[in-house]
């Protein structure tokens, strides 16, 4: 049983009043929409912030123009901020900017803080102006630090016009203890946006190949349906798909074949930082044809302890990471 804070948190995670937008200024054309489309869908204040990367950060090579002047960029990129603020503002959103300099993580982490912003939404590959590093590497270091929802449009999501307002949600689930704030916060999407959810677990090939398998992905549909919170009664019901074969593979095939304009991703807090590049997420992040709502579980070894008894007893399943 949640308690009243746990219950206070998934609903600001699920419904958030203030998003922060982060921006290299060189993706305003595909990040709009999103931002658009979840803003009126929460009635939420917008932030938009861009990090400046200190000029002495990077050698200036023999022969290379000298950076240009702190003033300059300050001024450029609060030009183009304003002018992304303004398509935002023309929606009848409240929006403002920030400038600031610093290493895009840090930047954003403290900006998140200040103003309690409960949703992250960023590009995640593209590189800004004046040798800014790509949002792609920033994307990943966050993904490991910071507990709100991250929703992040990938190189290879479609339409934004489309994916803003999603009508199907796809999300892969666990089956290992982590799922319970993915689930509910998916949940909430799914009724926020009136859009069909389904649930997703893959299981590793080698039980699609045992004489037991159906067995298997029986029990696994019926714990996916275990999972759906009491009293969701969601329109359109949400729906549960259990298959065996590769995580990635399964997740992308599923989310093309479904037609999914989400993905909601729970991303294990615990995996190694310097591993992150072989993760599930990452590799979705990275092909995904739609954007992806990552969502941090909590650490491994709380969950571990919580369903030791469960796990002994339940069919092997594989861990989203």
């Amino acid at each position: 049983m949640k308690n009243s804070s746990e219950l206070a948190t998934l609903a600001a995670m699920a419904n958030p009043s203030r998003i922060l937008v982060a921006t290299d200024l060189t993706d305003c054309d595909f990040l709009v929409p999103h931002v658009v489309g979840q803003a009126l869908a929460n009635h939420a204040h917008v932030t938009l912030i861009h990090a400046i990367v200190p000029l002495n950060s990077f050698p200036l090579e023999a022969g290379a123009t000298p950076y240009p002047e702190r003033d300059s960029i300050d001024r450029e990129a609060q030009t183009i901020l304003l002018h992304m603020a303004h398509q935002i503002r023309a929606h009848g959103i409240s929006c403002d900017v920030e400038v600031k300099h610093g290493f895009a993580s840090d930047v954003i982490r403290e900006e998140l803080s200040r103003i309690g912003a409960t949703r992250l939404i960023m590009g995640t590959h593209g590189r800004g102006k004046w040798g800014q590093f790509a949002l792609g590497s920033v994307a990943k270091e966050l993904l490991k630090m910071v507990d709100v929802p991250i929703f992040t449009i990938g190189p290879h999501a479609l339409t934004p016009s489309v994916q803003a307002n999603p009508h199907r949600i796809l999300h892969p689930v666990s089956l290992v203890g982590q799922d319970n704030r993915s689930i509910a916060i998916s949940t909430e999407l799914a009724r926020t946006y009136h859009a069909e959810l389904t649930l997703l677990h893959v299981m590793s090939p080698d039980v699609g190949r045992a004489h037991n398998s159906e067995r298997t992905l029986t029990w696994a549909r019926h714990a996916l349906e275990a999972l759906i919170p009491k009293g969701a009664e969601l329109t359109p019901p949400v729906q549960t798909i259990a298959t065996c074969g590769s995580l990635v593979d399964e997740i992308l095939t599923t989310a093309a074949t479904s037609k999914a304009d989400w993905i909601v991703l729970g991303v294990d807090g615990d995996y190694p930082f310097w591993s992150f590049k072989d993760a599930t997420a990452y590799k979705v992040l990275a092909s995904a044809t739609c954007p992806v709502l990552t969502i941090r579980h909590v650490s491994r070894a709380v969950a571990t302890e919580t369903i030791a008894d469960e796990a002994t007893h339940a069919p092997a399943a594989t861990v989203l990471a």
